[in-house]
């Protein structure tokens, strides 16, 4: 696959086309099929993603992360990341990286600046432990989400949490999880002192 192929523009559309050249339903070979803009896979929408595929989009704007690769003539090929949505064709700027916190971490970013502009702003999870642990407990949750604005928790906006370490990834979606969890620095003023617990903050 080289050069500039016109593809309908939006996450949805890009992953159909992605599918029509792995199943040798174009020019292409399906062996390039990774040089056209997909979903990246266990992101929503993709493949090996555990919350469905639903044939309709959205009522709201839904973040998603797509990826290709590209030939760059060394060894190995670049790897590139946009932010995509599933209820419509916005398309976020081309970041390259890899998988592990570069480049997939802004284009996830902008996803969601474009779908829950503001989420920066939202009460962090600031243990590793209480990842876990405040999703399953049913108080803690509805402390956390209460400072959420009015309906973003039924439309899928992220949980945030500091991060662990500087690339960290931003975790996809799964059944145990339907949103996104994004990890962020922690401010300078909390570090060199352990958090306090996470209860406390709420």
């Amino acid at each position: 696959m080289t050069g500039t192929i016109a593809v309908r523009a939006g996450a949805r559309a890009r992953q159909t086309y992605y599918w029509r050249v792995r199943n040798a339903r174009t020019r292409h070979s399906p062996p390039s099929a990774g040089q056209a803009w997909h979903i990246q896979p266990g992101h929503p929408g993709g493949a090996y993603c555990d919350l469905g595929h639903e044939l309709d989009p959205p009522s709201h704007h839904a973040p998603t992360l797509l990826s290709r690769s590209r030939p760059t003539g060394r060894r190995g090929d670049e790897r590139q990341f946009r932010g995509g949505c599933l209820a419509c064709e916005w398309e976020g700027p081309v970041h390259s990286g890899d998988e592990f916190g570069k480049g997939g971490n802004e284009a996830v970013e902008d996803a969601h600046d474009h779908c829950f502009p503001g989420w920066r702003t939202l009460p962090p999870i600031t243990t590793v432990e209480d990842r876990w642990a405040v999703p399953r407990n049913r108080s803690r949750w509805a402390q956390l989400i209460a400072r959420y604005p009015a309906g973003w928790i039924d439309q899928g906006a992220p949980v945030v949490a500091w991060r662990r370490y500087r690339r960290e990834a931003h975790a996809p979606p799964h059944a145990g999880r339907p949103r996104y969890e994004l990890h962020v620095t922690r401010p300078p003023n909390d570090r060199g002192r352990r958090p306090t617990d996470q209860g406390a903050l709420f």
